[in-house]
């Protein structure tokens, strides 16, 4: 049929796998012993893969037999350094869970400055709904069978050049026989050849994870509290993590015929992408634009460069007590950057108003309104 141009299906054949090994595992933060959960473990570009659960623990059934000396197993989670072994060098331990310790890895975030390099003028934030619905038609996209862990539907949202903010994601159920569906939300940029997903543009180190139920019909999710921001086309991902009851997957979402855009979809983590042709599934955002065209019911952006006299904001930077060198300190409405010296000292030109954000290594981000006081000090909090 030709409108199911996004299902994902496995068939089921019948197969002895006397061969197949059962590859397991625990993962944790190799620096806090923490136990990861849905941490993406595969074998690269095979269609062979899963997520770790709750716990962090995995497995994996690999016939080793099927793979050469270049095919490689890769484990990979948001926030920390990917893990890559040869298929051939694996260890099948068969009465436990051998630990897998993944490093953290220090991101560098980009500096989301709202400002209009003429200081004359305002910028404004104008609510825009962009992506895809679906008014009725007959066009779907599902999950079904035995889809593995890590299994992704992605669509490109096609939109105007422009920072904008993303505030929340939409999407349609039309069906859903389990109990409930885990699925964690991806939000990529455009590869630069084939314009598939490539780099994960959620970098607060937290997952977006939402629990789609059996009687869900339109799911919305709060994307605001992980400050994603894009400046040109995107890709929506959900990506299934796990499913809860005892009957198979087989969640159906709407999905569009769009010759202006295309999808794309990988069967498990670590699996290769395959593009869908002018096709969409039917997600659609809520975003904040920022502009310099006033629009309808449009407000000034917050945080924006003034011709107000300069003048200086300084203080420490602590953490229990000690002073904190290196420590970042960005003021948001002008773009201008200072560290701390040895003793933990900063001074910056800030206004009335203007927002500081603070950055120091194993430490949380902090986000600070200068007011009337021209001296701030701050304490910093271990992530």
């Amino acid at each position: 049929m030709k409108y199911w141009v996004l299902s994902i299906v496995f068939c089921l054949f019948s197969i002895v796998l006397i061969a197949q090994k059962d590859y397991k595992g625990a993962v944790y933060d190799a620096k806090t012993s923490i136990p990861l959960p849905y941490v993406n473990i595969g074998i690269q570009n095979k269609g062979i893969g899963t997520v770790s659960d709750e716990s962090g623990l995995f497995h994996l059934e690999i016939n080793t037999a099927d793979f050469s000396p270049v095919d490689t197993l890769v484990i990979s989670s948001i926030g920390y350094k990917t893990i890559k072994r040869a298929v051939l060098d694996l260890e099948f331990v068969y009465n436990d869970y051998p630990k897998i310790l993944m490093q953290p890895k220090l991101i560098a975030l980009e500096e989301v400055v709202v400002t209009n390099p003429n200081a004359n003028k305002e910028v404004y934030e104008v609510d825009e709904i962009v992506g895809y619905q679906n008014f009725g038609e007959k066009v779907y996209g599902y999950w079904k069978d035995n889809i593995a862990l890590g299994g992704e539907l992605a669509t490109r949202i096609k939109v105007r050049k422009g920072l904008r903010k993303l505030n929340y994601l939409s999407f349609e159920v039309r069906s859903n026989p389990s109990d409930s569906v885990l699925i964690r939300v991806n939000i990529y940029d455009n590869g630069a050849i084939d314009k598939s997903p490539v780099i994960n543009l959620n970098t607060s180190n937290k997952n977006i994870l939402y629990t789609i139920g059996s009687r869900a019909q339109i799911v919305e999710i709060d994307l605001r509290p992980f400050d994603i921001y894009v400046r040109d086309d995107f890709i929506v991902s959900l990506e299934l993590l796990k499913v809860y009851g005892d009957k198979a997957i087989g969640l159906v979402m709407s999905a569009k015929q769009n010759q202006y855009t295309d999808s794309y979809r990988k069967y498990a983590s670590q699996d290769k992408w395959e593009k869908i042709e002018d096709a969409a599934m039917a997600y659609f955002l809520n975003t904040t634009l920022y502009s310099n065209k006033k629009k309808g019911n449009s407000k000034v952006a917050k945080g924006i460069k003034t011709n107000k006299k300069d003048r200086a904001v300084s203080g420490f930077v602590f953490y229990a007590g000690r002073p904190l060198a290196a420590t970042k300190v960005t003021n948001y409405s002008t773009n201008n950057t200072a560290y701390t010296n040895e003793k933990g000292r900063y001074s910056i030109i800030a206004q009335k108003g203007d927002i500081l954000r603070l950055e120091s290594e194993r430490m949380k981000v902090m986000f600070i309104k200068v007011l009337d006081k021209t001296t701030i000090n701050i304490n910093m909090e271990t992530k």
